[in-house]
């Protein structure tokens, strides 16, 4: 057990060394190491990286989410509405010791608000005809398709530097999961 609580905490420290000054994409971004792991006072000013959740904070609510798998390693998007506006969380996910497993947040993406007609889409997304499940989108509704071909804005996980990085959205479809 001392072996794994070991691994576990330098996988941690890893994940939580990414160099911020090389952050790319929108200003909305935040970069893990970027701030310190967020203390209660951090999460009510909207610093999120670090915060280490199984139930969800206070004033933090879910929409919903995706586990994914990145290079071998398990993650989770979570879809968040917080106080300062909707979010998704990029997690790595930790063993919870017998408990379910606990969610540690490496980096946080604000999500622009959506116009009536718009929906977020994660982890269903094709970048050139191949499913890239590290791609998040926002895309526009169409009557009677499962495949959104119209996407305004999109974002690629990047969990080795905790950031969201801006991709054009030219050749990205996504589906609809509940549809297929």
């Amino acid at each position: 057990m001392g072996n794994k609580n070991l691994l576990v905490a330098a996988l941690a420290i890893v994940a939580c060394s990414g160099d911020a000054s090389r952050k790319e994409g929108s200003s909305d971004v935040a970069a893990a190491g970027a701030a310190p792991p967020a203390s209660p006072s951090g999460v009510g000013s909207g610093r999120y990286i670090g915060l280490t959740h199984g139930t969800l904070p206070d004033g933090i609510t879910s929409q919903g989410g995706a586990l994914v798998r990145f290079d071998g390693v398990d993650y989770a998007f979570t879809s968040v509405r917080t106080p300062t506006g909707d979010m998704v969380w990029l997690d790595s996910i930790a063993p919870g010791g017998g408990q379910p497993p606990v969610k540690i947040v490496r980096a946080a993406l604000r999500i622009p608000p959506l116009a009536r007609d718009e929906r977020l889409l994660m982890a269903s997304c094709d970048v050139g005809g191949r499913l890239d499940a590290r791609v998040i989108a926002i895309v526009m509704t169409e009557a009677n398709v499962t495949k959104f071909t119209k996407v305004r804005q999109a974002w690629r996980a990047d969990a080795r530097n905790g950031r969201f990085d801006l991709i054009p959205v030219a050749g990205i479809s996504c589906e609809d999961p509940g549809t297929s």
